[in-house]
């Protein structure tokens, strides 16, 4: 592909991505697929210099607010991300005007939210063996600073076909993500009600965790995720989660009760950047209405002394500190024993948040 070509190609793509930025994934698979005569390099090439421009939507439009996105692509592919240093902080940090006012320390969060993150592995097992696994595979990698099951792959390679992959040795989870679950700190033999459960991602490493001994719930209010879970569980060889499709009555107590919330998901805009554009304030807010209403009704499940662990993958104040402080009102008869952020300018991680609660 020339490099007119591929500007042109990427001219089509960010003004399709620019009116349903939620579906940037769907919109450029789509396209790729369309042209049969794209060759491994065409696609490699224009996924590069696409995603370049959506990490760049709001400089590239402040320095050049007249020009297509095919001659912003072609500025971006020769000169590269524009010098904004006279723009507000907004345009700087590539996020929506209303939208630093709602996270603490914005100028430190905002900024770290604009890098390419890395791909993480979760180790099951012995991590050394798992990486030795992989690099007889040709897939190398080096153990994370702060989670000791966590490995950082050096480039991005299918998985699937590995010998790692087909015997359950390995996930997909960012280092955030594997701390927060090791800061709740379940042990063998606990019960676990994965509340918000999704595809099973906190419910597979509390039973790594849990030396496959105890009980966990996995529930979701999207039934269909549950299956990934079933499927994930298998390959991992893990039987102690069953999943709920349907929300069973508060008769059980656990020891831990575990709300993975549906949140913005702005702590992760480092891999998704398309989703900075797709949030506005008054979603938010509805999101964070939706949080307190998960976060009461979880809090039926949890027993005396037992924990209460509220997590989201966001950054903003709405959704963490002040969605604590509104269920401490109403629920006196807890108390928070930790609370912690972890994100890319504090942990070098995706932006997540966790508060542990214990019910006296």
């Amino acid at each position: 592909m020339t490099p007119e070509s591929l500007q042109k190609h990427t001219g089509i793509l960010m003004e399709r991505i620019q009116k349903k930025p939620v579906i940037a994934n769907e919109l450029i698979n789509t396209y790729i697929a369309s042209h049969k005569h794209f060759n491994g390099d065409d696609k490699r090439a224009l996924l590069d210099l696409v995603w370049r421009c959506v990490r760049s939507i709001a400089r590239l439009k402040y320095a050049h607010p007249n020009e297509s996105w095919e001659t912003r692509a072609k500025i971006l592919m020769e000169t590269g991300i524009p010098n904004t240093s006279d723009a507000p902080n907004y345009v700087r940090w590539e996020v929506p005007e209303w939208f630093p006012a709602h996270v603490p320390e914005a100028e430190k969060e905002l900024p770290a939210l604009l890098a390419n993150p890395p791909i993480i592995l979760r180790a099951i097992g012995n991590r050394e063996k798992v990486q030795e696994l992989l690099h007889a595979q040709s897939i190398e990698t080096k153990p994370t600073k702060l989670s000791p099951y966590g490995l950082v792959l050096s480039e991005y390679k299918n998985l699937t076909s590995t010998q790692a992959w087909k015997e359950g040795l390995i996930e997909i989870q960012d280092e955030g993500a594997q701390l927060v679950a090791l800061d709740i700190g379940v042990q063998p033999n606990n019960t676990v009600f994965d509340f918000c459960a999704g595809a099973g991602g906190k419910s597979l490493i509390f039973a790594q965790m849990m030396n496959n001994k105890g009980l966990i719930w996995a529930y979701d209010i999207t039934a269909k995720k549950l299956f990934e879970l079933v499927k994930r569980a298998t390959r991992a060889h893990i039987d102690i989660i069953e999943i709920k499709p349907q929300l069973p009555p508060p008769t059980k107590q656990f020891d831990y009760v575990v709300v993975d919330a549906p949140c913005s998901g702005c702590g992760t805009w480092r891999r998704a950047p398309n989703m900075r554009w797709h949030l506005t304030e008054k979603q938010l807010k509805h999101i964070a209405e939706s949080q307190r209403e998960i976060l009461n009704r979880a809090a039926a499940y949890v027993r005396e002394g037992g924990q209460l662990a509220y997590i989201t993958c966001s950054i903003t104040t709405d959704e963490n500190e002040a969605q604590v402080e509104q269920f401490l009102k109403t629920h006196p008869n807890y108390r928070v024993i930790k609370q912690k952020r972890y994100s890319p300018a504090r942990t070098g991680t995706d932006g997540f948040f966790l508060c542990l609660m214990e019910k006296e």
